[in-house]
Formats: structure tokens, C-alpha cells, sequence
């Protein structure tokens, strides 16, 4: 396990909207405590107004937007011509449950999950290569591979059709062991199916690993492409869902620029 996995694993918890929340409260009032009033009233109202702002979802998914919009849906002849699929891992639930359960749980996610079989029952030539094994710091349970397994089983699905990468702890990973597995041809044409929000990242780790210009295939929405209209969200303001897509895009901005900065873009 690389320091920089560790790291990046403790510095995710500051960017959960809902603990910058917590923290900034903490803050102002261990300032009170001190006497530092100034200071205090700076905390806690920076912890409303940014709790207030989360929760607008014009704010919030015009920023989840600009990801979103990487790259659009391919038609059907580009996806008709390529080699094979790759689907990301991180669209599985619980290992933990999976396994004390005996069921495989899906995340919000699913959609990776459910567009890889939408393709196989339309190509069932083509190879489908699942990337991952897990995303968690100390990973407990089924790992990502053993669920999907289970499901492609219960599903009464061929695995002769499918095939695991199972090391990979970050989209890093998931480009250069998938390079390694697949060495693909540089005039050959591969699907990546990931989140929306995290197809820029993906592609461009895949990039740098050497793959040749991929099929992007983004699922998972969770914006409008577009806000012309006053209306493009189904209420205005909702801190359950602001905080949600809040805590998508510091994930994948910061995520982003660390991949810059330690060379992996």
C-alpha cells in the first residue's frame, strides 16, 4: 500500500462537506472558549453560509457540471466498432454486508454495472474487463471482483465472458494494470465506462498509463448538461442532495490535481 494512497485516503475526510461543516463549528467554539470572539463568529458563520451554499443546488451542480460534461454519450457505430469494454470499479456497496449477508450489494453507482451488461447482451463478442478490487483503506468483506462475480452468478450469466483486474486501489491503477493485461494494439478501440463525474480523471490516467484514445462511455449523472433554464433542478435547495455533490466534486478537483502533481496525469 503507497504513501500516497494512505494520504489521500486521511486527507478525503476534510473534504466531506458535511465534516467541513462539523470542523468550522468545532472551531468557533473552541474560539469562544479562548475569548477569541472575532474569530469565533468567523467560524460558525463560515460554516452557515458555506451549509447554505452547499445545499443550492444551482451552485453545487453547475460545478458537478463542468465534470459531467467531459465527454458525451458515443453513438452506436463507435461503440459497435471497438475491441472490447472496461468498466470501473466503485459501483459496489458494503463488502462487509456482502459477505455477512451472502448477497452482493450495488452502490449509487450501479449504472457502470447495469451499461456493461447493456452492452454484452448487444455485443456478447466483445470482452468486458472489470477494474478494481477495492477503494477502502483497510478493505474488509467480499473485495469488488468477489461481488461482481456473485452477480454475474446469480444474473446466470457466462464468466467465460468476463474478466477481472483485481489489484487496483485507484483509477492510477486501473489504467496501467488493465495496459498490463490487455496490451492493446495502438490502432485498436476499447469502451471506458465510468461515472460521469469521474470520466475526465479516468481518461486521462488511462492517457498517461498508454492506452490509445478510448470510447468514453459516462453513466451516473447527476446534473442537467446544461442550465439555461431557471428550473433545471427538481427543487432548489436541498442540503442532502448539495452536500452529496459537493462531496463528488472536492473528491474528483482534488483528486485531479494531485494525479498532476505526483505525475500520474
Amino acid at each position: 500500500m503507497s504513501l500516497f494512497f494512505i494520504a489521500s485516503k486521511v486527507l478525503k475526510i476534510f473534504l466531506i462537506p458535511l465534516w467541513q461543516f462539523v470542523l468550522l463549528i468545532a472551531a468557533g467554539q473552541l474560539a469562544g472558549w479562548l475569548k477569541w470572539r472575532r474569530l469565533s463568529r468567523f467560524f460558525i458563520g463560515t460554516a452557515f453560509t458555506l451549509f447554505l451554499l452547499y445545499s443550492f443546488l444551482p451552485f453545487s451542480q453547475t460545478l458537478l457540471r463542468s465534470l459531467e460534461n467531459y465527454a458525451s454519450a458515443p453513438g452506436e457505430e463507435r461503440l459497435a466498432e471497438a475491441e472490447g469494454i472496461i468498466v470501473l470499479g466503485g459501483f459496489t456497496g458494503s463488502g462487509v454486508i456482502s459477505k455477512d449477508r451472502q448477497a452482493p450489494q450495488l452502490s449509487s453507482s450501479a449504472e457502470r454495472f447495469v451499461t456493461a451488461l447493456g452492452l454484452h447482451k448487444k455485443y456478447p463478442e466483445k470482452p468486458i474487463y472489470f477494474s478494481g478490487f477495492s477503494g477502502k483503506l483497510r478493505p474488509q468483506g467480499w473485495s469488488e471482483d468477489e461481488v461482481i462475480e456473485r452477480l454475474l452468478s446469480d444474473l446466470h450469466l457466462p464468466l467465460s465472458a468476463f474478466h477481472f483486474e483485481r489489484q487496483s486501489r485507484n483509477t492510477a491503477q486501473n489504467a496501467q494494470f488493465t495496459y498490463q493485461m490487455i496490451r492493446p494494439d495502438t490502432d485498436q478501440k476499447w469502451i471506458l465506462i465510468t461515472s460521469a463525474s469521474h470520466m475526465m480523471r479516468a481518461d486521462l490516467s488511462f492517457q498517461k498509463a498508454g492506452w490509445p484514445p478510448l470510447i468514453l462511455l459516462p453513466v451516473d449523472y447527476n446534473a442537467s448538461p446544461n442550465n439555461t433554464s431557471p428550473n433545471r433542478t427538481e427543487t432548489l435547495f436541498s442540503p442532502t442532495i448539495g452536500f452529496r455533490i459537493m462531496k463528488t466534486v472536492f473528491h474528483e478537483y482534488t483528486g485531479l490535481l494531485f494525479y498532476r502533481l505526483t505525475g500520474r496525469l
